[in-house]
């Protein structure tokens, strides 16, 4: 059995969740034998598929196609154009919704739904994005959908009800491994008592409200600071939101290589996850990977996620937030048993596990 994967988010990520999915799926075929996996890709700057060496991934191809996003876009669609109509494959599944294999494809494709937050905010998206018009198309065609978390999928029927027999849900698994028995020192020079937030900062991501209860938290802890990793600089709107609730003395926000965000994790005194929504909730493992206490919000996937390892807050509460962090910055023994119910709760959620699910689903389309 040979699967099919595209370029799309390959040709828009270096790094990133959803490449990093794919990047498994890839690895886990490789240490079988009785399947194999080709991506249609000509050229990618990906950090998870640098093994692959795309054939334009040289001084030419960078000169030919990597100039110019588009340009790079536009080549690698051709490619995968080209693999559909003309290659031996069994299952093809795109890594993205973009619908313009929807012609071309001639054998089941398997279609992965990471999250319903573009229909269920458009507001936070440009009026002129396409990924919900993308979805509209792909995802009444495809052959099999791998919903993220049923609360993903929950969303998913509720829009598409006839694609319901359709969905499988297969969590995100992470490597299980040892524990670090001692937290690895900062390799970036940043105060030591931090609450960590991860990612980007998004209308649905509550970074406004989380941020407000943060101010409230400094009063009792004046010598706390708040660590956003990821996302992009603050904007002129949050300099001038935080600098109002004046803490943007104690904001501090940069790009972490996957290294630094696990002494990140080490280090912080809390993990805060305050979204409105979340397909799935990645960052939740990673702090249970790194024994790092989880708060977060009881919408959507998280806790179906962090189960009773975290605590809850409503995210629509400002005071509840506060509150939430307070009640784990205030006593290390809450702290201590939210990171060991962590480690449990991660035995749930192994990347074997995971990928043996999606295994399954191809095996089951294929003829």
């Amino acid at each position: 059995m040979k699967i099919l994967f595209d370029y799309q988010h390959f040709s828009e990520q270096r790094y990133g969740g959803i490449t990093r999915y794919f990047a498994n799926i890839m690895h886990s075929i490789d240490q079988r034998d009785d399947i194999s996996y080709k991506l249609a890709a000509l050229y990618s700057k990906n950090y998870y598929i640098r093994h692959l060496h795309p054939p334009l991934n040289n001084p030419t191809g960078e000169y030919l196609v990597g100039s110019k996003k588009k340009r790079e876009i536009s080549w690698n669609q051709r490619y995968s154009k080209y693999c559909l109509q003309h290659d031996d494959y069994d299952i093809f599944h795109p890594t993205y919704y973009h619908p313009y294999f929807l012609k071309d494809v001639k054998k089941p494709f398997v279609l992965t739904v990471h999250d319903m937050i573009h229909e269920r905010f458009p507001e936070s998206f440009a009026v002129n994005d396409v990924v919900a018009g993308y979805k509209r198309e792909t995802i009444p065609a495809a052959d099999k959908i791998i919903a993220v978390s049923h609360a993903t999928k929950k969303d998913l029927i509720s829009l598409y009800p006839q694609v319901a027999d359709r969905v499988e849900v297969i969590h995100h698994g992470v490597t299980l491994q040892d524990f670090p028995q001692t937290k690895t020192p900062l390799s970036i020079d940043i105060p030591k008592n931090f609450i960590l937030y991860v990612g980007t900062r998004d209308s649905y991501k509550n970074f406004d409200r989380f941020a407000a209860a943060f101010a409230e938290v400094v009063k009792a802890h004046p010598n706390l600071y708040l660590v956003a990793a990821g996302g992009a600089p603050f904007s002129r709107t949050e300099v001038s939101y935080l600098t109002e609730l004046d803490i943007i003395h104690r904001c501090i926000r940069f790009n972490a290589s996957d290294e630094v965000l696990a002494q990140l994790y080490q280090n912080a005194q809390l993990f805060v996850f305050p979204s409105l929504c979340e397909g799935f909730g990645f960052p939740i493992l990673e702090a249970f990977q790194h024994c790092c206490p989880v708060a977060c919000s009881n919408t959507s996937s998280l806790p179906e996620v962090a189960g009773e390892a975290a605590l809850y807050f409503d995210p629509y509460d400002t005071a509840a937030i506060a509150a939430t962090m307070l009640q784990a910055l205030g006593k290390p023994v809450v702290r201590e048993e939210l990171v060991n119910r962590g480690k449990l709760r991660l035995l749930n959620f192994s990347i074997s596990d995971c990928m043996d699910k999606t295994m399954g689903v191809y095996k089951s389309l294929a003829k």
